[in-house]
C-alpha cells in the first residue's frame, strides 16, 4: 500500500532488476523496487523470501550478482558496508556490531573520532556525543560500557552511529526480533521520527501488524 502523499515523493534509491545467488540457491530474481525519500518502506515475506539479502545488498554487505542500485539518480554499485555508508545508507541489524567493553560515545564514533594532535579529543568527543543524542531525543548515558546495556538500548546505540555519519538511508533489518514489547514501542517512536526528519527508513520485517502500523508503503 502507499499513502497518496508518497506519490509526488522524488525517488530515493530505485532498485533496478536486481539478483542475487548464493551456491545453487537463487535468493533474489529480477527485482525492481523504487523507494522514496522520507519514507518508511518495508520488505515483508517469509523466512527465505529474500527481504533481508535485499536490504543488505542496499547497505554494501553484499553486492548484487545482476542489477543496478540508483541513489538519487546516480547509478552506484557497493561492496562494503563502509561505501555504503560513505554514501549515506546505514544498516542496523539484529546481529548488533558494537564493541560490548567500549563506552556508548566511544562506539557511536568508533572510526570517526575527532582528534587534536594526533590524539582523540574526548571533550570534543563526549560534546558531540552530546549533541547527538539532544537532537535525537535519546537519553543514553555517554561513558557506560555498551555491554552493560540491554540489547533495546544497544540498537539505539547502533541508530546514533548511523546517525553520526550522516546516513540518509537506514535499513532496519528484523529490528525487534530480539526486543521486549516496551524496548519495540520505543523503536517504532524512533523510525517515526527519522521518518518525519526526512530520513529515509527500509523495514525488513516478517511481523505484519509492525510493518502496517509504520510503513507508508509495503
Amino acid at each position: 500500500r502507499t499513502s497518496d502523499a508518497m506519490t509526488v515523493d522524488p525517488v530515493h534509491l530505485d532498485i533496478q532488476g536486481v539478483g542475487k545467488t548464493f551456491g545453487s540457491t537463487r535468493a533474489l530474481d529480477d527485482v525492481s523496487i523504487a523507494i522514496r525519500s522520507g519514507s518508511v518502506h518495508a520488505f515483508v515475506g517469509e523466512n527465505g523470501a529474500g527481504k533481508s539479502t535485499l536490504g543488505r545488498i542496499i547497505a554494501g554487505v553484499f553486492p548484487p550478482d545482476s542489477g543496478t542500485l540508483v541513489l538519487r539518480g546516480t547509478p552506484v554499485f557497493f561492496t562494503s558496508p563502509r561505501q555504503a555508508l560513505q554514501h549515506g545508507i546505514a544498516l542496523v541489524a539484529q546481529e548488533l556490531a558494537l564493541v560490548p567493553r567500549l563506552s556508548v560515545a566511544d562506539n557511536v564514533y568508533i572510526g570517526a573520532e575527532p582528534v587534536r594532535r594526533g590524539v582523540v579529543d574526548r571533550g570534543e568527543l563526549l560534546a558531540r556525543f552530546r549533541r547527538l543524542a539532544a537532537d535525537t531525543g535519546f537519553d543514553l548515558p555517554a561513558d557506560v560500557p555498551v555491554g552493560r546495556l540491554s540489547v533495546g538500548v544497544q540498537q539505539q546505540v547502533e541508530i546514533l552511529r548511523a546517525l553520526s555519519r550522516d546516513a540518509q538511508l537506514i535499513v532496519f533489518d528484523e529490528p525487534t526480533a530480539s526486543l521486549s514489547a516496551a524496548e519495540a514501542a520505543h523503536l517504532y517512536g524512533v523510525v517515526r521520527r527519522l521518518a518525519a526528519s526526512g530520513r529515509t527508513v527500509v523495514l525488513v520485517s516478517h511481523f505484519l501488524p509492525e510493518v502496517l502500523d509504520l510503513a507508508d508503503t509495503v
